[in-house]
């Protein structure tokens, strides 16, 4: 049984401490409250704030074992050096003689290859104000190559657009009559919100769950269907289409609020259901059969999960459910996961009109990521990478994208950074830190101020301008920063920092979007319109080669391989299994143990075989993160080509 309770610990502490602090879990989007208990220095308890109205008391297994990878002795404690990634690291002493050295090598580099040279990578883990920093260092450089998962180049503005003011908070899903959930398995990657969506079932709300795999999320669901791996957004277009067709409350409800509603309405009508069955795996009747339900069930919640909230067409969520829902009708909206980080305009005190070129006018001779970027977000990096002059990381622990690196920075973690907290609820919440860093344990914020100062003569002296929150003992103030950046956004621009840190998460503050942002000269909502042909999910030459779908899900990690220096959590992410359906597996003379090789374009792991019929047969599934969602599996030995040739007469 899959239940929220035990995720709640007995409210108190019992152990002895002399100082605590109220601060919000950064493990995830959902924002927890926490209260941490130190002595000497040290924590000695972690508990859920039990005034707390998302966490309510309760902590998932990651915000109970954050605390464990703090003091970790495989931490990385110094900033490592070496002039080739064939050596050994060797540990420097001295921040500031290394960032010299480090800025030469970037300065030559420069002159060398010119500006564009220079590419960024910014996972999230290593913070918000890791990717606004590298983006405005990269303004002053003259590289626009900075990249993070869920933006474009060029700016977090050029982002996907926020959810409506309208969508729902998890704290009031039980005011849903239904909640649709599609590729968003909450119990498994975000249990705390799971909890109100267990609540919300009980007060009456039908649970609807799609996914490429059987998850714990549909054990608990009314209803479910399987659809195929990557096509979230398809289904989207094809139940708009039937809402269309079915419904006449939401065809009413669009031409009320959707502007140029014919030539809309007419972009569906050209959508053949013959493709989009093809492409999510769903027969039309299902999906006419869905909206016809889901017009007898208003108002209508739909949680969409990373996967298709962060690829094209997600839009298609927001515009779905406008049509489903009557005006003033609370408890319905799109609520997308990981995806309550508001526009900023991070290049709106500075000539944000110029664009720098998209493209490296000469091959990328140096980069800088976070994280484990090359293995969780670029893999196609990896190459560039090994070529690289000079590869800087920014990280905690050991990984794939260290093991590029020339130097590596020691990031602080979060819990030794305040910084304010943006939900899934769209909530601003300020978040205090936990613990002092270590010294050497550097912020994102710190290390580009620093990077950027040391650039001054090759950036024309200018550092001041983009890095203008620097305190007199030479660190950045991110307070001063986090207050600058709210006020550059009309979303977040009315939301003071000091009274959101002030108030201590008494009285929630919801970034306040406009609605007259999201109307057009009638009035009205821009609606999404269908591309006039949908692209194939994936490229037919490559699925000759690797006949199957591999699918990746962290289960408990984030980024970055902090996680797997926990040992509370460590064992429950095996990164060492894959999940095939006995059939597919029968094919091949697999068994459950069997050492098996997955081959995916440019790259082979060795995992072990776990026969489940959670996964369809052309599916494969693991934790670990392949660089691309096609594969070929065999077992170990069995030549590569019997192995093709036996899975694609199998799965024809």
């Amino acid at each position: 049984m899959l239940e929220h309770d035990p995720l709640k610990r007995f409210a108190g502490i019992y152990k002895p401490y002399d100082e605590s602090v109220r601060t919000v879990c950064r493990q995830c989007t959902v924002g927890c409250g926490l209260l941490a208990y130190l002595k000497d220095g040290k924590i000695v308890d972690i508990q859920g704030d039990e005034n707390d109205r998302v966490g309510r008391g309760r902590l998932c297994a990651r915000g109970i074992a954050f605390h464990q990878c703090l003091d970790h002795p495989e931490r990385i404690g110094r900033l490592l050096r070496r002039d080739s990634v064939n050596e050994s690291f060797q540990p420097e002493n001295d921040w500031d003689k290394s960032l010299d050295l480090l800025a030469e090598r970037l300065r030559k580099i420069k002159t060398r290859y010119g500006p564009r040279s220079l590419a960024i990578g910014c996972d999230p883990e290593a913070g918000l104000d890791f990717f606004i920093g590298a983006m405005r260092f990269g303004r002053l450089w003259g590289t626009a190559e900075v990249y993070h998962p869920l933006y474009a180049t060029r700016g977090i503005s050029t982002g996907p657009k926020p959810v409506l003011p309208s969508a729902p908070r998890c704290t009031d899903w039980g005011r849903s009559a239904c909640i649709l959930l599609v590729e968003a398995d909450l119990a498994t990657t975000h249990p705390v919100a799971f909890g109100h969506l267990l609540d919300a079932r009980e007060k009456g709300a039908e649970i609807i769950a799609l996914d490429s795999r059987f998850t714990p999320t549909m054990s608990k669901a009314d209803v479910t269907h399987i659809i195929r791996p990557e096509s979230g957004n398809r289904f989207g277009m094809a139940l708009m289409k039937a809402m269309l067709e079915e419904d006449a409350q939401a065809l009413e409800s669009a031409q009320t609020r959707f502007d140029r509603f014919e030539q809309w309405k007419a972009s569906f009508e050209s959508l053949a259901y013959e493709e989009l069955e093809t492409m999510t795996g769903l027969e039309a009747g299902k999906v006419k059969e869905l909206a016809r339900h889901l017009a007898a069930k208003k108002p209508v919640t739909v949680i969409t999960g990373k996967r298709p909230s962060g690829r094209q067409n997600s839009d298609i969520w927001r515009t779905v459910t406008q049509a489903c829902n009557r005006d003033g009708m609370q408890g319905g909206g799109w609520y997308p996961l990981d995806g309550g980080l508001p526009p900023f305009r991070p290049f709106s005190d500075i000539d944000e009109a110029a664009e720098v070129p998209q493209g490296p006018e000469n091959p990328v001779r140096a980069l800088i990521s976070s994280g484990n970027w090359f293995h969780d977000h670029m893999p196609s990096m990896r190459e560039i990478a090994k070529d690289a002059e000079l590869a800087i990381h920014f990280g905690a622990f050991a990984n794939e994208t260290m093991n590029l690196a020339h130097v590596v920075i020691p990031a602080t973690l979060w819990a030794e950074r305040e910084a304010p907290v943006f939900t899934n609820d769209r909530e601003i919440r300020w978040a205090n830190r936990i613990l002092e860093p270590a010294p050497h344990h550097r912020t994102g914020l710190d290390f580009w101020t620093s990077l950027a100062q040391r650039m001054a003569d090759e950036l024309h002296g200018e550092w001041k301008t983009y890095f203008p929150w620097k305190t007199e003992d030479g660190v950045a103030d991110p307070r001063s920063f986090y207050g600058w950046l709210l006020d550059q956004s009309p979303y977040t621009g009315g939301c003071a920092l000091e009274r959101i840190i002030e108030n201590d998460g008494q009285e929630p503050f919801f970034w306040p979007v406009d609605p007259a942002a999201w109307a057009t000269g009638t009035g009205k909502i821009e609606a999404f319109v269908p591309p006039s042909e949908l692209a194939p999910l994936f490229k037919t030459e490559d699925r000759e080669l690797f006949p199957l779908i591999c699918q990746t899900t962290r289960i408990i990690s984030r980024s970055g391989n902090a996680d797997n220096f926990r040992a509370l959590i460590r064992d429950l992410e095996d990164a060492e299994t894959v999940h095939i359906h006995p059939e597919t597996a029968g094919a091949l003379g697999i068994e459950t143990g069997d050492r098996v090789l997955i081959h995916a374009p440019g790259e082979t792991i060795e995992a072990s075989a776990w026969l489940t019929r959670r996964v369809p047969r052309s599916l494969i599934w693991s934790a670990r993160r392949l660089g691309s969602n096609l594969a070929l599996i065999c077992k170990k030995g069995q030549p590569r080509e019997e192995a093709s040739r036996i899975l694609k007469e199998f799965l024809r």
